[in-house]
């Protein structure tokens, strides 16, 4: 049998009674990293070993759980925190039991997405999780700009070291007042989150009022929720564009109405 554990993701004392049961029960543990797993068996006075199982190594130790669980053994397979799968391995090992018809099951327990979705104060209706957001600036800045219509509300996981700049893209392809929140620390003594507009999140980043470390989930505010589209009257934009280039009387405007630079560009241009 495979139990699929998730694990705190923060404070250790959110494990589950059934999770704590699972670990105790388990033949082998396979872990993400055993260095955090052990801190956790510490923790719960569990006296067993970790083996890895990682991004890097998936494939061939899936196989070797796979002998093992053909041979009735029990297994138990963690994430650093959270949920195997979601965002962590795990899928492949999913894949093969399903292949190979054989049982696993899920020890469900905290979620970074949806402690995240609740403490940011945003519409918990429907949300689209989408993990972590692409590295590359092309790829970022086309990935952002694709969600700027999604009806759910967002939650994405980004990086400390990458934070700033992803909050600039955001800025370029949202209305500026569209609603956000950054979610750090979540279930640990100095847990944060910051909620306000684009803007305002971004300024208090920019003047060093949030701690740049660890991983932030990011939550934005569905399009459903935006006020009406701006649109642009064309007796303003022809009085515009009478006096200045068009990205230029784009940047103006932005400026006065607090309305993505792109969209209003699009608009003069039209």
């Amino acid at each position: 049998m495979l139990n699929l554990l998730s694990t705190p993701i923060g404070n250790l004392n959110d494990i589950s009674l059934r999770a704590i049961d699972a670990l105790k029960k388990a033949d082998y543990i396979y872990a993400e990293d055993t260095r955090v797993t052990n801190k956790l068996l510490h923790f719960l006075k569990i006296d067993k070993k970790c083996r890895t199982l990682h991004e890097h190594n998936e494939e061939t130790v899936s196989h070797d759980i796979i002998e093992l669980l053909n041979k009735q053994n029990e297994i138990v397979l963690v994430s650093d925190a959270g949920t195997p799968s979601v965002s962590d391995p795990g899928y492949y090992l999913i894949q093969q039991c399903i292949k190979e018809d054989i049982i696993f099951s899920l020890v469900p327990g905290p979620s970074s997405v949806i402690s995240a979705l609740v403490m940011s104060g945003l519409s918990t209706s429907s949300f689209s999780f989408l993990g972590f957001v692409p590295r590359k600036k092309s790829q970022k800045k086309e990935f952002i700009s694709f969600l700027r219509h999604e009806k759910n509300t967002i939650i994405l996981f980004e990086s400390a070291k990458r934070i700033e700049d992803t909050l600039n893209v955001l800025r370029e392809e949202y209305s500026l007042t569209k609603k956000i929140a950054l979610c750090r620390e979540m279930t640990k003594i100095h847990e944060t989150i910051e909620r306000g507009t684009i803007e305002e999140v971004s300024l208090r980043v920019k003047n060093g009022l949030v701690v740049l470390k660890g991983e932030f989930v990011i939550v934005i505010e569905s399009s459903s929720t935006d006020k009406p589209s701006f649109i642009l009257d064309k007796k303003v934009k022809d009085s515009f564009l009478r006096f200045l280039p068009a990205k230029d009387a784009a940047k103006l405007i932005s400026l006065l109405s607090k309305e993505n630079k792109r969209d209003i560009y699009k608009q003069l241009l039209d």
